[in-house]
């Protein structure tokens, strides 16, 4: 998740629990028999209560109240789920005679695409993605679950040193997810 979208759900979950809070620590002081919290709440019309839906205005807040909740509700899908994707890295070696810069996408599916050329991994699916700032790829391996596990993490390893080989100082990093499936039956043809 990126800073923004991670600074609202932080901002939005700290409201809600000071609220929850407030009025969780309000219902046990009542309960409590606390005498300062039930002068307070003394002071409260109820009556209020009872007079405000035959209002005219009431409809309308509660029309608002809605629309208002709708769309923060269609804001904070929007920015949760929202693909997170890189732009290009620039690589160290770059100066002021030029710039290098590589879009780990690229780099993502040709991992992958090696990866699955290999004889024990069925098949591979990669993305790169900004988790949090931090540029990486994400490549997902495929076996059959009765391939020799500590075969397939070999090679998972060396294809990450040779990202770390082609990107020496660079800010991607690899993020590996061994996946073992049942293996297919054989159907038979009489």
């Amino acid at each position: 998740m990126n800073a923004l979208p991670a600074g609202v759900n932080r901002l939005i979950t700290l409201l809600l629990g000071a609220v929850f809070i407030v009025v969780g620590a309000a219902a046990i002081t009542w309960e409590l028999k606390v005498q300062f919290v039930r002068d307070q709440l003394d002071k409260i019309d109820l009556s209020w209560f009872d007079r405000t839906p035959d209002q005219s205005w009431w409809l309308y807040v509660l029309i608002g109240i809605a629309v208002v909740g709708i769309l923060l509700g269609l804001l904070l899908l929007g920015m949760n789920s929202r693909p997170r994707k890189t732009g290009s890295v620039v690589l160290p070696g770059s100066d002021e005679t030029g710039t290098l810069s590589v879009n780990p996408s690229k780099i993502a599916n040709a991992v992958a695409d090696d990866l699955e050329r290999h004889r024990l991994i069925t098949s591979t699916r990669s993305r790169a993605v900004d988790d949090r700032k931090r540029k990486m790829l994400e490549i997902t391996v495929e076996a059959e679950s009765d391939r020799d596990f500590a075969d397939i993490v070999e090679i998972v390893g060396k294809a990450e040193q040779q990202i770390a080989a082609a990107l020496p100082g660079s800010e991607i990093r690899p993020r590996f997810q061994i996946h073992l499936s049942t293996p297919k039956k054989s159907v038979r043809v009489d």
